[in-house]
């Protein structure tokens, strides 16, 4: 399998607080690969797994044991009926240590297993990290396109903020020659007013998503502003609908996942079948003692004292040990059962989760198409509004139109505008679904 590595770039994040980077959708997921807690997180538990996929975590490496003991104690007899040595006073020291090896010769394949086990458990935390960047990529480009969005709604609401702005010091001037009345300046004012406190409002959005952009890059509480350097465009090609399918099902992380959660459940069954083989294993190793024992005591016919007495005691060894259990109650069998019920039970959740991804990708292609055939009209809308207002002002100010219906004109090309906006981030919302669907989010990295 293809071997999954995060590295944490070093990016130099020493800006001053009024100065502004410059920062693009890749710029941005750069940042949130290096800082975002929730990734390392992931990008541990793989080193974890990293670490267990051994051979000796399977059980094929001897193990061996090293020991040693020392014991020491005095010793007083007495005892009339010896006579030869009727009152005794002995210093006991003995050590005894060995070696010890054991090592599995067999035991029905479970080695092997618990080898192929670790294997994909390692693979599996992988797959998990690559999950755990696409989930965070996606909330990224939505969180940074979302930001690109409001930015060009505050644009357009600017320009009918204008607008209005430039009604109000004409109703006014109009009134000061009489040629307006006060109501038609209340009626100017309030319009801008109202564009006033949407202004207000898309400001107060606007940095709500900011604060929201810089947790999910990790760099919450930082006093860095940044500037948006991409559009909000179409970020993929138009593909047709059977190559993405076609990714879609060879790439998918969550089909990927499950198919990865296949195989773990099939060597489950062998991890439990080994357990109907016997076992063989070999142990050798060596044991020892060194005895001093110091008495006190004198040899009658001598009388000469009797002093250190020291022993030593070798012992090496070797041996087969062999197992093999004869009845269980059942239990091997059991177990045997339940791991093939699981293995069928997650076939069945594999071909669930099959339709049910091939289903969002339908909808999400339909999306993407009714997407782009709405950004087309509402490109259109917008472009008739945009003359109509052009030619309305000029009426307005001609005294051709009310202003009333020139207000509703304004609002008419404000409504044509953020439809047109929103229709480009749906159609962007819906490219990055299909990415994300098809696995594409991870390679764009």
């Amino acid at each position: 399998m293809k071997r999954i590595y995060i590295t944490l770039l070093s990016i130099s994040l020493c800006i001053s607080a009024t100065a502004q980077q410059s920062l693009s959708v890749s710029e941005a997921l750069e940042i949130c690969l290096a800082n975002n807690l929730q990734l390392k997180y992931q990008a541990k538990q793989v080193q974890i797994s990293e670490n267990n996929n051994n051979w000796a975590n399977a059980g094929r490496s001897p193990k061996v044991e090293v020991n040693l003991s020392n014991i020491s104690g005095v010793r007083k007899s007495n005892n009339p009926a010896n006579l030869f040595l009727p009152e005794v006073l002995s210093y006991d020291n003995n050590t005894s240590g060995g070696i010890d090896m054991s090592l599995v010769l067999f035991n029905g394949g479970l080695i092997k297993y618990n080898k192929a086990n670790l294997e994909l458990l390692d693979e599996q935390a992988k797959l998990n990290l690559k999950i755990s960047i696409e989930d965070l990529t996606e909330q990224l480009m939505l969180a940074y396109y979302q930001i690109l969005l409001v930015e060009e709604q505050q644009v357009v609401l600017g320009n009918v903020k204008q607008l209005s702005k430039d009604r109000l010091d004409f109703q006014e001037l109009k009134r000061e020659y009489g040629a307006a009345s006060t109501f038609d300046v209340l009626q100017a004012k309030d319009a801008y007013l109202n564009d006033s406190i949407s202004t207000v409002q898309l400001d107060n959005q606007l940095l709500a998503l900011y604060n929201n952009l810089k947790l999910i890059m990790g760099v919450y509480g930082s006093d860095m502003t940044f500037s948006l350097s991409d559009k909000l465009e179409t970020i993929i090609p138009l593909l047709e609908k059977d190559a993405l399918e076609e990714r879609m099902l060879a790439n998918n992380t969550e089909l990927l996942n499950l198919r990865l959660s296949d195989e773990i459940r099939a060597n489950a069954i062998n991890i439990e079948k080994a357990s109907l083989k016997p076992s063989i294993g070999l142990g050798l190793g060596l044991n020892g003692s060194l005895g001093n024992n110091y008495v006190d005591a004198n040899i009658p016919n001598t009388n000469d004292l009797i002093g250190s007495i020291m022993s030593t005691d070798i012992n090496p060894f070797l041996g087969f040990t062999a197992s093999y259990t004869i009845f269980d109650g059942g239990v091997r069998k059991t177990r045997i059962s339940n791991a093939e019920i699981q293995y069928n039970a997650n076939k069945d959740l594999l071909r669930n989760a099959e339709q049910r991804v091939s289903t969002q990708f339908d909808n999400t292609y339909l999306q993407m198409q009714s997407n782009v055939r709405i950004v087309e009209m509402s490109e259109q809308q917008l472009k008739n509004a945009a003359q109509n207002i052009d030619i309305a002002k000029d009426r307005f100010e001609n005294g051709l139109i009310s202003s009333f219906d020139y207000r509703s004109i304004q609002l008419a090309y404000l409504n044509a505008s953020q439809r047109l906006l929103e229709a480009r981030f749906e159609l962007v919302n819906s490219q990055i679904g299909l990415l994300n669907l098809t696995g594409g989010l991870y390679s764009m990295n």
